[in-house]
């Protein structure tokens, strides 16, 4: 089966909340008009017809909720059932019983929302009251049997919470809890969160336990281990970054990046078009074999690919050097 063809679409930088670890740099949020949104749409459902590949859409922001036309956009991807499926990427502070049964309509693969930790940590990073508010909006999405998880982004002062993370999503019914690592990609964020090699695999170990734990108990509640060297845990297929191949972004402004955390800019959708700027010169260089010289001899090499890539390239800049996470020895 061929995989779907992803594209992670960031409707509006507007958000309702600033995150301690937040991608977005403090400026006025960039929003497009509804016609535009519709261009960018038409590009992607033009370019799914090319390749004659299924797509999927990751709908997310800022704060997609933010955005006044993001009930329309849902309207028109109901017109391409047949086309892509889709999901939405929320912090949850504002879905409400109401809207939780009005996103239900539209049949989405899930609801992805944001959690970083115990009460008081999460609400440290994410704004008070938060974490109040993500149960609340769990609640109402499971009420009307909505596939939830729950995103759980790590770093240097949180990671040894995701124990407390998995017992909430349990209480509440949450299907899946996933994580990745922290990128550094706002460089005015002046607090160090970056975790290091030993905290790394320190990490990956709580969540290994996690998971099994899971297991044993046989939770309707599961930790998902797919991403950039978790596999070194759980001894799963090594995951392969898909960024730039069957995966591309869409920021606010209409630009095309590989992933929202590698933001190497391929070209404007306003001034090119998908098709053209997925078979530039550009995004060519980067879907090629990206391992780094260090890792070649590595038995995981040809799958991991030298490890998470948008860490890699945040640090040097460039994708030739090992995963700063990894403790694997050649």
């Amino acid at each position: 089966m061929v995989a779907k063809f992803v594209l992670q679409w960031h409707l509006s930088e507007v958000c309702n909340l600033r995150c301690l670890h937040c991608y977005q740099e403090d400026h006025k949020p960039v929003s497009l008009s509804y016609d535009q949104l519709l261009q960018i749409l038409d590009q992607y459902r033009a370019f799914l017809k090319k390749i004659n590949r299924k797509g999927h859409i990751n709908l997310t922001g800022g704060e997609p909720l933010c955005s006044p036309h993001f009930f329309k956009i849902l309207d028109e991807f109901k017109k391409d059932r047949d086309l892509y499926s889709f999901s939405i990427l929320t912090n949850g502070t504002l879905i409400t019983d109401e809207i939780a049964k009005k996103i239900s309509e539209y049949q989405p693969e899930y609801v992805q929302v944001s959690l970083e930790g115990g009460r008081n940590l999460n609400d440290e990073i994410r704004g008070k009251n938060v974490y109040k508010k993500v149960a609340k909006a769990i609640k109402n999405l499971k009420k009307y049997n909505l596939f939830v998880s729950i995103s759980f982004t790590a770093t240097k002062i949180n990671y040894k919470q995701f124990p407390l993370v998995v017992k909430f999503a349990e209480k509440y019914k949450v299907d899946n809890v996933w994580s990745d690592r922290y990128i550094p990609l706002n460089e005015e964020n002046k607090i160090d969160l970056q975790m290091s090699k030993e905290e790394t695999m320190e990490y990956l170990k709580i969540m290994k336990e996690e998971r099994t734990r899971l297991k044993l108990k046989k939770s309707k509640t599961t930790v998902a281990m797919y991403r950039a060297l978790q596999f070194q845990m759980t001894n799963d297929y090594p995951y392969t970054c898909t960024a730039g191949k069957s995966l591309l972004t869409v920021m606010e402004n209409g630009d095309l990046v590989p992933c929202r955390r590698m933001p190497i800019v391929i070209g404007n959708l306003f001034e090119k078009d998908m098709e053209q700027l997925y078979h530039s010169e550009k995004l060519k260089a980067l879907q090629k074999d990206t391992t780094p010289d260090d890792c070649k001899k590595c038995e995981y090499a040809k799958k991991c690919s030298g490890g998470l890539k948008c860490l890699t390239y945040a640090i040097y800049k460039d994708l030739n050097h090992k995963d700063i996470g990894c403790s694997h020895e050649e």
